[in-house]
């Protein structure tokens, strides 16, 4: 036999002829395994005294073929046994080592072990020579280099060392409260206390102080065993009050923190419990507790003195009233009798629960104070269903009549209505495709705030409507998403706007810029972003203002009333304009040449019918106080009233007003289809006065022809002979004096 470079490790080539056994022998003398593996017929084919005697085996059985074994194996199993055996195999045609830790994985070369099934091995593996009946043979030769118990970690010290240490009390308990260990700091409290910590328990540990009042000692006891071995929790506190060590005669708060764990001696359930002091917590949360009793006693106060300065006029609905005292209640204020005795006074005076209290005759109260005696009328004409008293002319010198004449108002111009044309229609789609450079720097703004319709209607050659909304609906994909016919949705918006009559105001140019206005609400205002507005909604929102005032007549739902108009008959004094533009327009789009939803599903029909029916309307004025007393009721409380949950704590550092943070509070979304519906219809109220937030100028155009318009009806007030309406007298000053401030 020769042997060269033996040295406990695998350095260079080994060659041993293990059929002379008196040379086998040198290897005996070593307390480390060492074997010899075949990676081609897979078998051990020598091993000296310590190997057999790792395994537990004599020589014949340990030089038997593994594969036996291996086909015992999961396929999975003996997949990764297969893989390792060919990496092995190759390193008997090279110069690389191996180093593998073997525990209960099958490994080639490797034997199950009989006693000791927790311990782990750590080995080299490299290239060796054996001489086998005088022939050299290339094996994989393994040598043990390390030992140990799965149980000791290696950084178990280090474990140990910092649990001693750690400031807080750690004990583990069992299953039946039983002390198992604690560290150094918690044994220290024990022997302080209790001298002793024989026989010491849980249960025990909790009557050391004084409970919150809440529980007894055992309660609590009863409870953690409950939360951590029956409910399986996977950790459990609670806080507890306590008498203070260092300060006597006071407490201190303490948290207790339980966590599952298995005890690593017994194997049996055990509980790791850790206390900590959070006696300046619990301090902290007083002083919020009393700086918000203060701030809401603050509150209170400030809100009793604006009682005291109440409004010249008070909007507030009998509804609105009676919801503000129940919110009131529900957040624990205390409410007095004058409270309750006023809105009982306000529902039994009131005809309408949804109309201000006495509407009328609050402005009628104030018109020679607060406001000019014929805007207070005007007021009336347009938000109550009941008709203005008659007042006494004014004494005082009216003034010089208004400068905004017809004959002074700015050019508006307006396509000539003529039967729509395929023609035309083609025209339509083919410049909303390929338009204009002067078009589409106007359609560029209409996501802005502020926007000029009457330069919308200039470059479109006085087809403002029509061409807007084709190209809105383009934009956002609804002609496609629900099969629109283009041909018939182009000729159905040119019928449309052909239906706008050439009134100063309430024309074609006025309902672009409420589409306009109503789009920047939805995609700006925060519509879409909060879900109150999804593809029907967005569809349902175009086509009202689209229609909104379709075929108006150019007088106010009043004068309709007054003169006995057909409309006014038809729809029994509610409402005649509002029913006549959506009735009208519903009836042109079930013509088959404007129906441009041929394949929509009657359910989507319905759908997008009942919320257009809603929002157009609301759009009468005589809706206003209804219209905004639902929408207080079913929206405002519920955004303006912070969540309930603990997440709603983090909004007190945050801006109510911060849009990063807004759109990640759930209580600001919809809760129905009927809240949705209340913001649609505002939000197509607010676009009605779209102009409100135009430039100045382009502000007071829409003034001046809605004055103009308002003159007119008042002419044909005069030519009925009937009493012309406040504010429309052309004699007079108009809504131009409305606008102070």
């Amino acid at each position: 036999m020769s042997v060269r470079g033996v040295e406990c490790s695998l350095q260079g080539e080994v060659t041993i002829d293990i059929e002379h056994e008196h040379d086998s022998k040198v290897f005996d003398v070593l307390s480390m395994p060492i074997w010899m593996y075949d990676s081609t017929s897979c078998c051990n084919i020598w091993g000296n005294r310590a190997a057999l005697k790792l395994f537990g085996l004599r020589e014949a059985a340990f030089r038997a073929c593994q594969l036996d074994r291996v086909r015992s194996l999961s396929p999975v199993q003996q997949q990764k046994w297969q893989a390792l055996n060919a990496r092995i195999h190759a390193l008997q045609t090279g110069r690389e080592q191996l180093n593998l830790t073997v525990s209960h994985e099958p490994v080639p070369g490797f034997l199950e072990l009989e006693k000791e099934h927790n311990v782990v091995l750590k080995a080299t593996l490299g290239k060796a020579k054996v001489l086998i009946q005088g022939k050299q043979q290339t094996v994989c030769l393994i040598q043990v280099t390390q030992q140990s118990l799965t149980e000791v970690e290696e950084d178990h010290p280090r474990m140990v060392a910092i649990c001693n240490n750690h400031p807080m009390f750690q004990f583990l308990f069992d299953d039946h409260g039983q002390l198992l260990t604690a560290n150094k700091r918690a044994m220290y409290n024990l022997k302080e206390h209790l001298k002793d910590s024989d026989g010491y328990d849980f249960q025990t540990y909790l009557s050391m102080g004084e409970c919150d009042g809440s529980l007894a000692p055992d309660e609590m006891f009863l409870e953690a065993m409950r939360a951590i071995f029956i409910e399986g929790k996977h950790c459990h506190r609670f806080p507890q009050l306590r008498w203070s060590k260092r300060h006597p005669g006071k407490f201190r708060w303490v948290l207790f923190e339980m966590w599952p764990l298995t005890d690593p001696i017994t194997r049996r359930r055990a509980v790791l419990v850790c206390e900590q002091n959070i006696s300046q917590v619990k301090a902290l949360e007083e002083q919020f507790k009393r700086q918000n009793r203060r701030l809401e006693a603050q509150l209170e106060e400030a809100l009793a003195q604006r009682d005291i300065h109440k409004p010249a006029i008070d909007i507030d609905t009998p509804a609105d009233k009676t919801l503000k005292l129940l919110d009131k209640i529900m957040r624990g204020h205390d409410v007095g009798a004058r409270e309750a005795m006023e809105l009982r006074d306000a529902i039994l005076d009131a005809g309408d629960l949804r109309q201000p209290v006495n509407f009328n005759e609050q402005l009628m109260k104030n018109s020679q104070t607060v406001l000019d005696s014929e805007v207070s009328q005007s007021l009336i004409q347009l938000l109550s269903s009941k008709r203005p008293a008659k007042i006494e002319e004014e004494s005082a010198p009216v003034g010089p009549p208004s400068e905004s004449y017809s004959g002074k108002l700015p050019h508006l111009r307006i396509a000539a209505t003529q039967p729509v044309t395929q023609e035309s229609v083609h025209r339509l789609i083919a410049i909303t495709k390929d338009m204009p450079d002067k078009m589409l720097s106007v359609l560029a703004k209409v996501d802005d705030w502020q926007f000029d319709a009457f330069e919308l209607n200039e470059v479109s050659n006085g087809r403002p409507l029509s061409m807007l909304s084709f190209a809105l609906f383009k934009r956002f994909e609804i002609a496609e998403k629900w099969q629109m016919d283009d041909q018939k949705l182009a000729k159905f918006l040119m019928k449309i706007e052909d239906g706008y009559p050439r009134n100063p105001y309430h024309n074609r140019v006025h309902a672009a810029d409420v589409l306009r206005s109503l789009h920047v609400l939805v995609l700006r205002g925060g519509l879409i972003d909060y879900g109150y507005c999804d593809d029907i909604n967005l569809f349902s929102c175009y086509l009202s203002s689209i229609i909104h005032d379709y075929e108006h007549k150019g007088v106010n739902n009043d004068y309709l009333v007054r003169v006995s108009d057909d409309l006014a008959v038809l729809y029994n004094d509610r409402s005649p304009m509002e029913n006549h533009h959506l009735a009208a327009s519903f009836q042109l789009m079930n013509r088959e040449e404007f129906n441009f939803m041929p394949k929509a599903p009657n359910k989507l029909r319905e759908s997008i019918r009942k919320l257009v029916i809603d929002m157009v309307l609301a759009t009468d004025s005589v809706c206003v106080c209804v219209c905004h007393s639902m929408f207080q009721a079913s929206v405002c409380v519920c955004v303006c009233r912070p969540p309930t949950s603990s997440a709603g704590s983090k909004s007190l550092n945050r801006s109510p007003l911060d849009p990063a943070s807004v759109l990640n509070d759930a209580h600001l979304r919809p809760v129905d289809d009927d809240q949705k519906s209340f913001v649609l219809q505002v939000a197509l109220k607010c676009a009605d006065l779209g102009h409100l937030s135009a430039p100045r100028k382009v502000h007071r155009t829409w003034v001046q022809y809605l004055e103009e318009e308002f003159f007119r009806q008042g002419d044909r007030e005069k030519a009925n002979e009937l009493t012309v309406s406040p504010l429309m007298d052309r004699e007079k000053n108009g809504i131009t004096k409305s606008q102070v401030g």
